[in-house]
């Protein structure tokens, strides 16, 4: 981009430095009768004259779409003055003509519709005034042309400007379609994290708990549960480790499994069918991972959000030859507050469901449990 701006700085600085060339043309043609003082003063304010024009040319390819009131005003000042001095009439339509296809771009249209009134106007003002010795059509001719010879200059450099606007986007817009999916990924592993040790600790939490709970009337009994506390914390250690490394497909018979055997544990009777039914060749191999998660997320809410006593996990393949469908449905008997515990969980895995092509619906039933109700085309 550094490159491509400064090539573009030097293609329109061409432009920019015929406003100090036209006045040194003059000079060179002035003979020796001829008075040097104005061609010189000429020059002299066409030199910060291009400085000006170039800060505003790099100023609109820096996107400003408003110039600064001093460099636009100043220079349109300085051209003014400069015009003045110069004696040739050609010479000064051939300046108004340089500054104009650099400066209408540099500014609003509010600004640039009256100035070109004005530089349109400004040739015939000074004929009528200084009577230059040139007939009225050679006059006529030359402004005619020097419209024509801006008009092609300003095409060129509505085109430098628009080929930069248009690569200037473009980099910004793949700069912002990288932090775009940097942001994902972040959300993406979040979310994962959110999956993995929700359920992880959780089970922890539960055995734990249930552990402190027969160290004195079941020593056997709670060495167990710390054992299994020690298993499941290197599993979720695992499951981090596997996270982090960017591979993490759950297996649904696995995650059925694990979450029948941690609410069995907190005194949840938990109900399994149809998980035999996905073994056939109508449910590909490694499709079902969103399920599983769905499966995970499930048991996580039984165990954070709910008083359940039974909980039912069922799965079914819907649909017909137009397209099957896997189907989970978790429900418990005793979700606790008003929405059974909505949060970011469920919300990560409706994204999951939906990037699939899936769906997710979750809401209390009747009879004061919850009902969670995941959709998996196949």
């Amino acid at each position: 981009m550094r490159f491509a701006r400064l090539i573009i700085m030097v293609t329109m600085g061409m432009v920019a430095m015929m406003l100090g060339g036209i006045p040194l043309f003059e000079v060179v043609l002035s003979g020796p009768s001829d008075d040097p003082w104005r061609p010189l003063a000429a020059l002299g304010t066409s030199l910060p004259l291009t400085v000006l024009v170039l800060l505003l040319m790099r100023d609109r390819i820096d996107g400003r779409r408003v110039p600064d009131p001093l460099l636009y005003w100043g220079s349109l000042a300085l051209l003014a003055v400069t015009s003045v001095l110069l004696r040739d009439a050609m010479l000064t339509m051939g300046l108004y003509a340089s500054w104009w296809s650099v400066g209408v771009f540099a500014a609003p249209r509010r600004w640039g519709v009256p100035v070109t009134l004005v530089l349109l106007a400004a040739p015939w003002a000074i004929y009528l005034t200084e009577r230059p010795d040139l007939p009225f059509a050679s006059h006529l001719l030359f402004w005619a042309g020097a419209i024509v010879w801006a008009l092609l200059m300003a095409s060129g450099s509505m085109a430098t400007i628009w080929l930069w606007d248009i690569t200037r986007q473009a980099v910004e817009g793949q700069s912002a379609r990288a932090r775009l999916a940097v942001t994902e990924e972040r959300l993406r592993f979040a979310r994962d994290m959110h999956d993995l040790l929700g359920h992880s600790l959780s089970a922890l939490a539960v055995k734990a708990e249930l552990a402190g709970r027969l160290v004195d009337r079941a020593p056997e009994r709670a060495e167990k549960e710390l054992r299994e506390v020690h298993g499941l914390a290197r599993e979720a250690l695992g499951q981090v480790r596997a996270a982090v490394d960017g591979y993490r497909e759950p297996d649904l018979a696995e995650e059925v499994a694990s979450v029948r055997g941690v609410l069995e544990t907190a005194g949840v009777r938990v109900e399994v069918t149809g998980l035999e039914d996905l073994e056939g060749p109508e449910v590909p191999a490694g499709t079902t991972a969103p399920i599983a998660w769905a499966v995970r997320e499930g048991g996580t809410n039984v165990l954070r959000h709910s008083d359940a006593t039974r909980c039912r996990i069922d799965f079914s393949l819907v649909g017909g030859e137009g397209g099957r469908a896997l189907v989970v449905e978790m429900s418990n008997d005793g979700a606790r507050g008003a929405d059974g515990g909505r949060g970011n969980g469920l919300s990560g895995l409706s994204e999951r469901l939906s990037a699939a092509g899936g769906g997710l619906t979750a809401a209390r039933t009747r009879e004061g449990g919850f009902l969670l109700r995941a959709v998996l085309p196949l």
